[in-house]
C-alpha cells in the first residue's frame, strides 16, 4: 500500500517589529531594514487592505482599513522569504509576519 504525502502546511511566524522602509517613486516598498540587515524586495509587492473591527474598541473609527503589503524579499544573496509589512496610521512600518 502506497502512502500519499500530505501537503506541507506553512504557518507564518509573527514578528511584530518596527522597521525602516525604503519606498519606490510609486510609493511601494522596495527594501526594509530588519535586525540591522537590508532586505530587498523581489518582484512586485501586493497591497492588501483589511477592515478593522473599530466597533470593538471605543466605537469611534480613526482608521477603518489596515494597510498591509505582502512581498517577497531577500537579505543579500540568501533565500527569499515572503513577508507582510503593516503601514500604521502614524506613518510607521511594522514587519508583521514572516511566511518563510
Amino acid at each position: 500500500m502506497s502512502q500519499v504525502a500530505s501537503p506541507q502546511i506553512s504557518f507564518p511566524r509573527i514578528i511584530d517589529a518596527r522597521v525602516d522602509v525604503e519606498l519606490s517613486a510609486d510609493g511601494d516598498p522596495r527594501a526594509f531594514i530588519w535586525n540591522r540587515f537590508e532586505h530587498t524586495v523581489i518582484g512586485q509587492p501586493q497591497a492588501v487592505f483589511s477592515r478593522t473591527s473599530w466597533w470593538e474598541n471605543d466605537g469611534v473609527p480613526t482608521r477603518i482599513d489596515t494597510e498591509l503589503w505582502r512581498l517577497d524579499a531577500s537579505r543579500g544573496g540568501e533565500e527569499q522569504h515572503r513577508y507582510d509589512l503593516r503601514h500604521d496610521v502614524d506613518g510607521s512600518w511594522v514587519l508583521a509576519l514572516d511566511w518563510g
